[in-house]
């Protein structure tokens, strides 16, 4: 398999220096501002839990990743596919922010360990479980890949909800428009729960857990899983 286009992990999962966590914490500061003023946003929920652990967020907008990052009081490395981290616009700032791309061709052994590595150090990660862009704004099927980790490393876990994302910047659109966007964080979901789930098999447990990911989020947007729509239609779950 193909490795992501990554040949220094080390620099990667490196954790930043003061300098540079004082000119991200100014930008994130003054984005953070903007986006207030320029989507009315604001955050409900409780405050996430001290210590590593990993935010799962909805995706339906190219702007989640800054919204999310405005609304964690932390920095937070996010895992996001490969041909995102390679774009020509932006994809200095992704590597400037420790971004970790995941190779849809698969092969990301080593980019997952690199995010394990980066719980083990005591930070956080930021990931999107749906794998993609969700093209209607609706909730898509999780990505067992992304919840592996999860599961691996007994971290909590914290949903969350990007309600107006979709209509303030939808996929396609080429300029910013004017909607009301909420961040709504979730109740941690522990990795007790998730241990739990499939008795003693593993792909078991990492599909169940995968959905149970996919419900919290789906219900802080007011909408139904996936998983849950296609399980009432009828349709067997790989």
């Amino acid at each position: 398999m193909t490795q992501a286009p990554v040949r220094d992990w080390a620099r990667v999962v490196q954790p930043p220096g003061r300098g540079d966590d004082f000119v991200f914490w100014a930008f994130r500061t003054g984005f953070g501002m903007c986006l207030r003023a320029g989507f009315r946003m604001r955050r409900e929920g409780p405050q996430p839990p001290a210590g590593p652990c990993v935010f799962a967020a909805n995706h339906s907008s190219f702007l989640d990743p800054l919204l999310l990052g405005a609304m964690v009081p932390r920095r937070l490395v996010y895992l996001m596919t490969e041909v995102v981290w390679r774009s020509r616009g932006l994809g200095w700032f992704y590597r400037w922010n420790r971004a970790i791309p995941l190779s849809a061709r698969g092969g990301n052994r080593e980019a997952l360990r690199a995010a394990r590595e980066v719980l083990r150090q005591g930070r956080s990660l930021g990931i999107f479980p749906e794998g993609g862009l969700s093209r209607d704004g609706l909730p898509m099927l999780g990505s067992p890949g992304a919840v592996s980790i999860v599961l691996q490393e007994h971290v909590p876990i914290v949903p969350v909800g990007i309600v107006g994302a979709h209509d303030a910047f939808p996929p396609g659109a080429t300029w910013p428009r004017p909607a009301r966007v909420t961040v709504r964080f979730g109740a941690p979901i522990l990795p007790r729960e998730l241990d739990a789930l499939g008795g003693g098999d593993r792909r078991a447990r990492l599909r169940l857990a995968t959905a149970h990911i996919m419900r919290a989020i789906a219900a802080l947007t007011g909408n139904v899983a996936r998983e849950d729509v296609l399980a009432a239609a009828g349709v067997p779950m790989a």
